[in-house]
């Protein structure tokens, strides 16, 4: 049945009881039906409603009840210029849709009529029993095309629509399935039709992207939707949608190629920062080396020292000793003179070759460990200084060596440069973290960068992979704080 056919309305009668059912259509009619985008209804002669398709039922909703009098299909008919009853306008109560009617007899199936509805606009007044129009505006404004395929007659349908979106003036040529393949780029014709298969074999509504060649030459992308129509278990008629979906895909495919340069940036990233970490372990290991490798210096020093020089200067000084206490040498005042000159500069140079060996590694500090070595350097301080020491661990020479001359460097900078009359000196482990803070009334104005020793003090700790923090605001005295890992 052509949708643009129109015939005359029968006479509208007034609603009465439900009459018996009258035989509905059979299975294909029925199919036809329900494939159909407009509502249809089919009612008997005392207009009850005896069927009505899936678009049906949603337009009316609660309005609509088979079997029952359909009371909207009684208001005021609309009339053509020969005063003829062509259609019937009202609005659905239950959904609130404006809706038009056209009203046809079925002549092959006695006392029965179909009724067409499709919902209108206050702003466009389509010709009554002229639903394509609406569709073809509509789907002009969707720029999304439609297609129907009569199975059996191999008749395919286009709307104006799809025409355009392939290019074509509508209606400019007959399309059949094959013709269709054509403008269907070769690479993409193979997984179309493997689509197209399974709709018609399985029922299986399909959704497939494809490139078409545009006469004027554009390759574009063209995404099409296809369900079947099944009577008496085998396809019928097959109808779906195209739809143009060039910039879609391409933004789809920047997206991908997007991700995929930022994966491979990303991957690039993961490998340049693992090579990184390597590099960056290797530093710190050799930093490690050389702060270890110093303090076994210090240490070998200050035992050859001890063992050596020392040694060697306590030797003379007890052999002039003894050559002062021989009898006859105090019979030349001369002699026992230059003698006890000897001693004393002996003496003297054996305190400072003992300060000296200290100065590179006390004894005490391998000997005692940490807290005794500091109670002996605050104790040597010409400034007062207070101590205070948590419970402490021994720890590794090379971490312990470290805090020894944080804070003895610390106090020779008072000393030297902060005219304080008091520090105070804290140290305190924390778990895997040796804590020391050296904090001072002085002057302040201290900075790692002036040249005071600080800065060696700083490369000394980030060796160990520590930290050193100063803080000496001008006038408001100075606080070294320096963290030390000691796990």
């Amino acid at each position: 049945m052509d949708r643009r056919t129109h015939e005359s309305a029968p006479a509208e009668r007034p609603p009465g009881p439900a009459s018996e059912p009258a035989a509905l259509p059979a299975a294909s009619l029925r199919a036809a039906f329900e494939a159909l985008p407009e509502a249809a209804l089919i009612v008997d002669r005392a207009g009850c409603v005896q069927y009505a398709n899936a678009p049906a039922r949603r337009l009316l909703g609660d309005e609509l009840v088979i079997g029952r009098s359909a009371a909207w299909s009684q208001r005021e008919q609309e009339r053509s210029g020969t005063g003829d009853a062509v259609g019937t306008s009202f609005v659905a109560r239950a959904t609130g849709v404006s809706l038009r009617r056209t009203c046809a007899s079925l002549p092959d199936i006695d006392g029965l009529s179909l009724i067409v509805l499709y919902a209108v606009s206050a702003e466009t007044a389509y010709p009554v029993g002229d639903p394509m129009g609406r569709l073809n505006e509509v789907e002009a404004t969707a720029q999304l095309g439609s297609w129907s395929w009569d199975i059996e007659a191999d008749v395919v349908t286009w709307s104006d629509e799809l025409y355009r979106i392939y290019g074509l003036a509508p209606q400019s040529m007959p399309i059949s399935y094959g013709s269709f393949l054509e403008l269907v780029h070769p690479d993409d014709r193979a997984a179309l039709e493997e689509a197209v298969q399974r709709c018609y074999l399985e029922a299986e509504p399909y959704v497939e992207n494809h490139r078409v060649m545009l006469p004027d030459g554009r390759l574009r992308w063209h995404q099409g939707r296809g369900r079947v129509v099944m009577s008496d278990g085998r396809p019928v008629r097959m109808f779906g949608t195209g739809q143009d979906v060039t910039d879609r895909v391409l933004g789809e495919q920047a997206l991908r190629h997007s991700l995929d340069e930022a994966r491979r940036l990303a991957a690039e990233n993961d490998a340049l920062r693992a090579e990184l970490e390597v590099q960056l372990e290797e530093v710190r290991a050799s930093r490690a080396r050389i702060v270890q490798a110093a303090y076994e210096a210090r240490r070998r020093l200050e035992r050859d020292l001890h063992d050596g020089a020392q040694q060697r200067l306590a030797m003379v000084e007890m052999t002039l000793r003894a050559a002062l206490s021989r009898p006859g040498t105090s019979a030349d005042p001369a002699l026992a003179s230059t003698l006890d000159q000897a001693v004393e500069e002996l003496s003297a140079g054996a305190a400072e070759l003992r300060a000296l060996a200290r100065g590179l590694h006390p004894a005490l500090l391998t000997e005692r460990g940490l807290v005794p070595a500091l109670e002996v350097l605050a104790s040597r301080s010409q400034v007062p200084v207070t101590l205070q020491c948590g419970p402490i661990d021994r720890m590794n020479a090379s971490v312990e060596s470290a805090a020894y001359f944080v804070v003895s460097e610390a106090l020779t900078n008072v000393m030297r440069h902060a005219h304080a009359s008091q520090v105070t000196v804290t140290v305190q482990q924390r778990n895997s973290i040796l804590e020391l803070e050296v904090r001072d009334d002085g002057s302040g104005g201290a900075s790692i960068d002036a040249g005071s020793g600080l800065r060696g003090l700083a490369d000394r700790v980030a060796a160990l992979d520590g930290r050193l923090q100063l803080d000496s605001p001008r006038g408001s005295g100075t606080v070294v704080r320096v963290e030390l890992p000691c796990g």
